[in-house]
C-alpha cells in the first residue's frame, strides 16, 4: 500500500495544475481514491474558508456538491451529516482520517472498500500520508476562486461608476443597464437572476422569476426607502441544503446598494437642476420679451388711438356713402382688435397697472361662466361648476382674474369642436387657493404642453389667436404670486390647475 503514495501524490499534483476548480478537483480526486484504492464509496468532507464541502462518491458521473452555512456551526455538526449521508451502518466511519490545520479540525476523508478482507489500517494511514497535500490543494484552489470572485466584483464595480459618469442616460436608462451587470458578478452567474425596483419602476433580467433563493437590500434615498435590489436563483438550481451565496457576496450586494444609493441621489440633484435652469431660462426670456413687448405696445398705441379716434369721428359724418361707411367700419373693427392686442402685450410685460381688492374667486367664475355660456350652448359644450363652499376671500385684480377665466374658457371651448364638457372648480386650504380648468377635448402633446405659456405662440390657424392668451395668464397669475400646472394628453383633454395664495407676500 505504500509504495502507491508517490503516485498517488504525483497524480494529485497533475490534478491541480488542470484548469479545474476546487470543487472540480475534489471530485476528481475521489474518483482517483476509489480507483486506485478500489474502493466501493468514498466521501470528502472539508471546511475552507466559509465552504463545507461534501462529495460523495459512488460512480464518475456523480457531480460535487456543497453545503454553505451563515452560522458559526462546530464542526461535529458535519461529522454527523457525513454519518446521515452514509447511511450509518452500512458504512464503517472508523475507515476515516480527519485533516487537521493549525489543531483543528477541517475535514474528513472516509472510504468503503469493496473487499472486507483488505488491510484497513493500511488504507487509513495511506490516506493519512496524502491528506495534507490534498487539503493544501483544495486550499490554494479555493484562494485562487476567490480571487476570481472579487475580480468579478471589482470590475461590476468599476462598471456601475462608469456608467454613472455618462451623463446622457436618465435614471431609467440608467437602472436598465445597470440590471445587466449584477448577474456576472455572482459565483453561478449563468443561473443569476436580478431585478431593481425604484419608485414603482421595475428593471431585470429577462429570465427573472421569484424564488425562495434570494439576496436583497433597500435602496434608500434622502433618508426613504425608495426600492430595493435583488438578486436569486431558480428553486431547481438549489435545494434545501444548499445556501447559494457567499457571505463576499452579501457585502458586495451591499456596496452596491450603497453605490446606488449615492448616484440616484446625485441623478436626482441633476434633474433638479436641469429644471430649474430651465426655468430660469424660460424666466429671462420671459423678461426679454416684456420689455420688448411693452416697447411695442407705447409705440402703436398713440398712432393707434389717432386712427380709432378719427374713424369714429368720421363715422358720424352723414353724409358718407355706404361703401365709405363700410370701409370705416372696417377701420375701427380692426384698430379694436389692434388696440386689445396692444392690451394683451402691455399685461404680457406688466405695464399695466392692477387694481387689488379683496374678492372671492366664486364670483368671478359665475361671472365668467355666465359672460360665456351662450357660446358655450351654441357650441354643444356644458359647464359645470363646482364651487367650494365659504371659499375665503383673496387680494386680486378681479378684471385680471375675469381675463385668466375667459382664456381659460375660451381655450377649452376651442379644443372641443364637436362639444363636450367644461369643469370649473374651487377649493383652498389653510394656506392657498385652488381654481381648476379642465375639458374633454383633443389634449395636448409634450411639445406643445411644454412651449404653450410662450408669447406668440398658438397651435391655431393665421387670423385665428394671437398667442398671447396663455401668456397673459402665465402673466397675471405670477403677479399675483401664484402658480400654473397643466396636464393634458392627446385624446385625453386638458386640466389647468391654478394656486393663488390666500395672503400676498410683500416684495
Amino acid at each position: 500500500m505504500a509504495d502507491k503514495i508517490p503516485d498517488l501524490n504525483k497524480r494529485l499534483i497533475q490534478l491541480s495544475q488542470m484548469s479545474i476548480d476546487y470543487l472540480e478537483f475534489a471530485h476528481q480526486a475521489h474518483i482517483l481514491l476509489s480507483n486506485m484504492l478500489d474502493l466501493e464509496e468514498s466521501l470528502f468532507i472539508l471546511k475552507i474558508g466559509s465552504f463545507f464541502l461534501k462529495s460523495s462518491f459512488e460512480n464518475s458521473n456523480e457531480p460535487v456538491w456543497t453545503v454553505r452555512t451563515n452560522e458559526a456551526d462546530s464542526f461535529e455538526r458535519y461529522e454527523k451529516l457525513a454519518e446521515i449521508a452514509l447511511k450509518e451502518g452500512e458504512f464503517n466511519l472508523e475507515d476515516q482520517t480527519t485533516i487537521k490545520n493549525l489543531g483543528q479540525a477541517t475535514g474528513i476523508i472516509a472510504v468503503k472498500q469493496k473487499s472486507q478482507t483488505r488491510d484497513k489500517e493500511n488504507i487509513i494511514n495511506l490516506l493519512d500520508e496524502i491528506k495534507d497535500l490534498f487539503y493544501l490543494i483544495c486550499k490554494s484552489l479555493y484562494r485562487q476562486f476567490l480571487l476570481n470572485e472579487r475580480v468579478k466584483e471589482l470590475s461590476c464595480l468599476h462598471s456601475i461608476r462608469k456608467l454613472s459618469e455618462n451623463k446622457e442616460l436618465d435614471i431609467n436608462q440608467f437602472l436598465t443597464e445597470i440590471v445587466k451587470l449584477l448577474p456576472p458578478a455572482w459565483q453561478y452567474s449563468d443561473y443569476a437572476r436580478a431585478r431593481i425596483s425604484y419608485n414603482n419602476e421595475i428593471f431585470s433580467t429577462k429570465d427573472f422569476q421569484e424564488s425562495e433563493f434570494y439576496l436583497k437590500s433597500d435602496i434608500i434615498t434622502n433618508n426613504l426607502i425608495s426600492g430595493s435590489i435583488e438578486i436569486n436563483y431558480p428553486e431547481n438550481f438549489c435545494n434545501s441544503e444548499t445556501f447559494p451565496f457567499l457571505k463576499e457576496e452579501k457585502d458586495l450586494l451591499q456596496i452596491i446598494t450603497s453605490e446606488l444609493n449615492i448616484i440616484l441621489e446625485k441623478k436626482k440633484a441633476e434633474v433638479e437642476s436641469k429644471k430649474l435652469e430651465k426655468q430660469l431660462l424660460h424666466a429671462d426670456r420671459l423678461v426679454t420679451l416684456g420689455q420688448l413687448s411693452a416697447g411695442i405696445a407705447h409705440e402703436i398705441n398713440e398712432p393707434l388711438a389717432g386712427i380709432l379716434g378719427l374713424a369714429q369721428l368720421m363715422e358720424k359724418n352723414e353724409s358718407l356713402n355706404e361703401e365709405a361707411k363700410n370701409d370705416l367700419e372696417n377701420i375701427v373693427s380692426a384698430s379694436l382688435h389692434a388696440r386689445d392686442v396692444v392690451k394683451k402685450l402691455m399685461l404680457f410685460a406688466r405695464q399695466m397697472p392692477a387694481s387689488q381688492s379683496y374678492i372671492n374667486l366664486n364670483d368671478s367664475v359665475k361671472n365668467a361662466a355666465f359672460f360665456l355660456e351662450s357660446r358655450c350652448r351654441k357650441n354643444m359644450i356644458e359647464l359645470k361648476l363646482k364651487l367650494a363652499k365659504d371659499l375665503p376671500q383673496m387680494i386680486a385684480d378681479s378684471s385680471q382674474i375675469h381675463q385668466v377665466l375667459i382664456n381659460l374658457i375660451v381655450n377649452a371651448l376651442q379644443a372641443m369642436p364637436r362639444g363636450g364638457v367644461i369643469n370649473l372648480t374651487t377649493d383652498f386650504d389653510e394656506q392657498n387657493i385652488f381654481l381648476s380648468c379642465s375639458d374633454n377635448g383633443t389634449g395636448m402633446n409634450k411639445s406643445v404642453m411644454s412651449q404653450i405659456f410662450n408669447p406668440f405662440f398658438t397651435t391655431k390657424k393665421v387670423n385665428e389667436g394671437t398667442g398671447l392668451g396663455l401668456s397673459v395668464v402665465h402673466g397675471i397669475i405670477y403677479s399675483h404670486q401664484g402658480n400654473i400646472k397643466v396636464k393634458s394628453a392627446p385624446g385625453k383633454g386638458t386640466t389647468f390647475k391654478i394656486t393663488f395664495p390666500r395672503i400676498i407676500k410683500e416684495g
